[in-house]
């Protein structure tokens, strides 16, 4: 059982590390700001893959700007987590 959850675990790794090296990932990632059809499209590449993520919004307010929360489960105690502005300014997020 330990080493069938192991590969599974392998195989998703595999799947994120194919995704982040992706053209269409990599420019999301390395954008300034980011647009609602780039987010969608993320959303749509990690569906299709079967990778678990959360994806958090926030709007903007008079204090912070609007930004979204990515974060990738690899397993039960390891994440990876990309913040992405909207517009210039703090976020909420960091």
């Amino acid at each position: 059982m330990y080493r069938k959850g192991m590969n599974c675990v392998s195989e998703l790794f595999k799947k994120v590390e194919e995704l982040l090296a992706s053209k269409a990932l990599k420019s999301i990632i390395n954008s300034d700001f980011i647009t609602l059809k780039q987010i969608l499209t993320a959303q749509s590449i990690l569906i299709k893959a079967g990778i678990p993520y959360d994806l958090t919004f926030s709007p903007g307010t008079r204090r912070a700007a609007a930004a979204a929360k990515l974060t990738i489960f690899i397993n039960p105690t390891t994440t990876l987590s990309f913040t992405f502005a909207f517009e210039r300014g703090g976020s909420f997020f960091g």
